[in-house]
Parts: C-alpha cells; structure tokens; sequence
C-alpha cells in the first residue's frame, strides 16, 4: 500500500525515485516555522535548500502554530511544500504520548498519498516514533535526527530513553547537529558508521554586517552606549540572569553599558524582577519579541553578543547554539556558556569566548575585556565572520543531507530488488 513500486526508470539509478520528480523526501516534525526555535530555523534553512535540487521534492508534514498561513503561502513552491494539521505536543511526557496517534495517522496517509523515497523524522516523539513504525510496516527507510538535548531530557526518565533507542538504532542514519549530538549518540550505542555530522550554516544573504540601525537606536534609547546583545528564549538555560548580574558589576565602570534582551518567554517576569532588584533597570532593555526582518539589525547595534548557556538539573541544555554563528556573520565577538555543543559554534579565543556559566566572575571579566578593547571586538568579530563565511553555508549542509538521502534510497532499492528477484511470486 505504502511502499515504492520498483519497475520504472528512475532519474537517479538503483534509488527509490519517482520518475517524473526524483528523490520525495517526506519531513515529520512536531512544529515549524514560524514558531521560534533554534532547531526551527535549522530544519527550515536545511529543506529550503535541499528542494532546490533539481532531482528532489520536499514535503514537510507538521503542525499549525500561529502565523502559520501567511508563512506557508511566502515559503512554498514547485519542489516545497508545507502540509499541517493540528497542533504541537506540549510536552514528552507518557499521558501525552496516546495524542502521537493523530501525527502517526497523518504521516500514514502522506506516505500513501505523496509515495516518498524515504522519511526525515525531525523529533522523537511523535515523529520518530512515527516513522520507527512506518518503517517495519513499509520498509521505508528513515533519518532521524539528535541535538543533543532530546538524549540529555529522556535520560531522566523511566521508559522514554527505551523508545529513544529503538528510535535512533532503527535509523538508517541519525543526523547529529553538533559534536556534543555525536558523542551522546555513541554513548547510548548508535554505530558510528550510521552517523552523519550536520552543523546548522548561515544565511549570509541575511545576516551581514551593516550600519546601525538609528530607528532602533532610538526607540530603545542606545545611542552613545555600549550593547550588550541576547537573542533567545527567555528560559533558564540561556543565562540571561548571568548577564544581567555581570551588568549590575560593571556599570560603576562602564556606565554606558546597556543590556538588550531580544525574546520572550516563561522566565520573563522573573528577569524583569531580578534586573529591578540589581537596580539596573535603566541598563537592560526587555525588547520582547521582534519581526524576523528586523533581527540582523539588532544584531549589527551590538558590540558584544552573550548567552551563557548552562545545563540545568532537568537535562535541558544548549544543543548547538545558532545565534552565535549569526551574530559571527554580522562581525560581532560572542560569548557562550561552556556546556552542550556550543565548541562547534564558538571558536574559544578566536571567534569569541567560551565561559563557564558557574562562575559569574569569568563572565563578567570577560564582558569587561570586550567592551573595554575595541580593538580585540574587532579582531574576533572579523574572525568569526570570515568563519562562518568559509564554514557554514547552508548549500554545503543541504547537499551532504541530499546525498546522503540519495545513498539510503539506493541501498533500500537493491534491497527490495533482491528481494523481488528471490522470491518473484
């Protein structure tokens, strides 16, 4: 029923293709853009680009998420395409697991209904399950993928980190988005062999340097001070109290120093009380969320970018860190936390600063020698992005996924054919 019929000459040879098309390649994920995330914007960038092979058609399978019609209707086309049903789980947790069954269902019929060469899964639950499933009943092959964190969250659990393992050893490659993804990987026995190293790249059509944006200078009162950048999520990994506590240290000092929070989130509320509480609400400006359009702009006001991501109890943790590439790519030094996959974003020392977000003096020594040493900000700055420039561009990362997509689809196929030659009835 769902499975690829194998009779007609294909565009690519010994691969699992349509032959009007080529390679379908079918995304599940939870959500999309335009919901915010770091790993939004990856899958995004990734399958935007991957459509633009010629042999190659995308569909990503998803949920609703508010402004999502207008987004749809902007990002789709021939070779792309957005198909949504429903809404994102709010958590992993096992009393929401039975509400996988509509995503399941829905993956179910865009197999029938699309025939693809082979399933992305781009969550655990209920994608990966999904597609773990679909798999044993079609032999469809699949790709999953890890940022590290998915393994850091389940590992607390009683039985999630059983169906995780199911999930990523079924895979016929599990993608790591960072070294810190890899290395959890083979730590809970997925092959080496079976895992392809994807880092997110960059839009540098997007994020460049620029001149300062004065309409933002002005609406948050930034002329003649010294910025102090975050974009992110208002959760507590993020370290956005770390910075607001090295501010309140430095502005006896540096008086022009002026924190600029770009985001919203659970933790809001508390940083607002926190920053009232250091007495420096004249220092930080809660910008909230902003339009995407506008964020290289708030990049290029900043002289310094910061997230001192740490690892919470919890297990959550900073999977890789994509604004710090973005901020790299305007020309600006970055400071991360040292926790998660941040090494394969932060060069430490040449690109920016790695910092343990456990020690508020490093950060806010390290804060001082940035905003005190235009010349080091500088030297940095074009460093990272001369980086990310040679590094991290999204073609690059799009096309190792291509052609690691089209190899899967060629073993599956002499698989099946084998198969149909040993037994023809």
């Amino acid at each position: 029923m769902f499975s690829c019929r194998g009779s007609e000459n294909w565009h690519l040879s010994d691969s699992c293709l349509t032959p009007d098309i080529g390679m379908k390649v079918l995304m599940l994920t939870d959500s999309f853009l335009p919901h915010a995330g770091g790993s939004r914007e990856y899958y995004y960038n990734l399958y935007h680009h991957l459509a633009k092979f010629e042999d190659t058609r995308v569909t990503i399978a998803t949920k609703k998420v508010p402004g999502w019609e207008e987004f749809d209707r902007r990002a789709s086309s021939d070779s792309f395409e957005i198909v949504r049903w429903l809404k994102p789980l709010s958590t992993w947790r096992l009393h929401e697991l039975p509400k996988g069954i509509g995503p399941f269902l829905h993956a179910a019929w865009h197999v029938h209904k699309e025939n693809p060469a082979i399933l992305h899964a781009g969550d655990l639950y209920p994608q990966g399950v999904s597609a773990l499933i679909l798999k044993k009943m079609t032999r469809l092959p699949y790709i999953a993928y890890c940022h590290g964190e998915e393994i850091a969250l389940t590992d607390r659990y009683k039985y999630q980190p059983h169906v995780r393992d199911k999930i990523y050893r079924g895979a016929d490659v599990v993608v790591a988005n960072a070294e810190f993804a890899r290395k959890s990987l083979l730590r809970i026995g997925v092959p080496e062999s079976r895992i392809v190293k994807i880092t997110p790249g960059v839009d540098l059509d997007r994020f460049s340097p620029r001149p300062a944006c004065e309409e933002l200078i002005d609406r948050w009162n930034l002329r003649g001070k010294k910025i102090v950048l975050t974009v992110a999520r208002l959760i507590p990994r993020k370290g956005h109290d770390l910075v607001l506590r090295a501010i309140a240290r430095l502005t006896r000092e540096l008086p022009d120093a002026v924190y600029l929070v770009i985001g919203r989130g659970p933790e809001e509320q508390r940083l607002q009380k926190l920053a009232a509480e250091l007495g420096i609400m004249n220092s930080v400006r809660f910008a909230g969320l902003i339009p995407g359009e506008l964020l290289p702009d708030c990049y290029n006001l900043c002289d310094v970018f910061a997230m001192p991501n740490r690892e919470e109890t919890n297990g959550d943790i900073e999977g890789f860190g994509m604004v710090f590439l973005e901020a790299n790519a305007t020309g600006k030094p970055v400071i991360g936390g040292r926790s998660g996959g941040t090494a394969d974003a932060i060069v430490d020392g040449k690109t920016g600063f790695q910092v343990d977000a456990g020690q508020l003096d490093e950060l806010t020594a390290t804060l001082r020698k940035l905003l005190t040493d235009t010349n080091l900000r500088r030297q940095l700055g074009n460093a990272g992005k001369d980086r990310v420039q040679r590094e991290f561009q999204w073609r690059d990362r799009a096309r190792k996924l291509h052609d690691v997509s089209v190899e899967i689809c060629k073993a599956w196929s002499r698989e099946k054919r084998t198969a149909i030659l040993a037994n023809p009835e």
